[in-house]
């Protein structure tokens, strides 16, 4: 099942100018299985996913992109709550420990000067000074936004920290949909089937012009 994992939209981010109802059909145009709201420290009501995931019979599912105090940020999915500061990772963890949620390291080579560094040693060693990877439960490799060798070093990364990889465009417009995926090894129509497969560990990220 492909799903684009990580996608922004106009209702509830604030910098993107992507129509719920547009990723929707989109995401059909593009041959997915299902689409993931991820809104910037902001969460869907389920009424309102169950509610688009009904009119237009495909899975719709939610998740947020928190910003932690320690740099960059944590996709969680499992803890739909609204955050109106920067919390740190440590909260972050505590957080979805008691809400039994998931949490996925996004784009962790943004915002370093990766895209300078031939070597992967040398990039990973500037990104594991944020004490953040022994609090997630897996690991962004493939993000849409990002420059080919931030997500090769990513998915070097979660290979030598032993993470599964997510895939997700995290589209702000529609022309950016699909260009990276989750592909998950089982059908999932709800939200909890999400968070089972997730747990299980059953999905990878995936480059979305490899399966659509």
């Amino acid at each position: 099942m492909k799903i684009d994992l990580h996608i922004h939209t106009s209702k509830l981010s604030p910098d993107s100018r992507l129509d719920p109802e547009d990723a929707i059909k989109r995401a059909r145009e593009l041959g997915l299985d299902g689409v993931c709201f991820t809104e910037h420290d902001r969460a869907w009501e389920l009424s309102d996913i169950q509610d688009l995931s009904t009119k237009y019979d495909f899975p719709v599912f939610r998740g947020v992109e928190v910003m932690i105090k320690e740099g960059g940020e944590i996709l969680v999915f499992g803890l739909n709550i609204n955050f109106t500061t920067v919390i740190d990772i440590d909260t972050l963890r505590k957080l979805s420990m008691e809400s039994d949620a998931f949490m996925i390291a996004a784009h962790p080579f943004r915002g370093y000067p990766c895209h300078a560094i031939s070597d992967f040693d040398t990039a990973a060693n500037l990104v594991l000074k944020r004490p953040v990877f022994d609090k997630i439960d897996a690991l962004e490799g493939f993000n849409g936004r990002n420059m080919e060798g931030n997500n090769i070093f990513a998915c070097q990364l979660a290979d030598k920290l032993g993470f599964q990889t997510s895939g997700g465009s995290d589209a702000h417009h529609l022309d950016e949909m699909g260009k990276c995926i989750t592909i998950f090894e089982n059908d999932i129509r709800n939200e909890g089937e999400l968070m089972a497969e997730l747990k299980a560990g059953r999905f990878r990220g995936s480059n979305g012009s490899n399966h659509i």
